[in-house]
């Protein structure tokens, strides 16, 4: 009895670990995905968006929200750093 709540206890003890792992992950900023929709905004230069783009990276919470917004939202973001 005692033997199945010690396995019952670290099986939970796993399910939080993977949990944990799993929120983590979901947490990291895709670097390829940020490249992607950056280079799609439309009006900019090549050599804009890259600069927006290497921004945006060097500063993580600004390119998590960045990848957050809307087309139109991001498209203002690059206008405003342009400026």
């Amino acid at each position: 009895m005692y033997e199945d709540d010690g396995v019952e206890k670290l099986s939970k003890k796993i399910g939080d670990v993977a949990f944990a792992i799993q929120s983590l992950s979901k947490n990291q900023l895709d670097v390829n995905e940020l490249y992607t929709e950056v280079m799609k905004i439309e009006g900019f230069d090549e050599i804009t968006l890259e600069n927006a783009f290497d921004h945006l990276v060097q500063t993580e919470m600004l390119a998590k929200t960045f990848m957050a917004k809307n087309v139109n939202l991001r498209k203002i973001w690059v206008q405003n750093f342009v400026n």
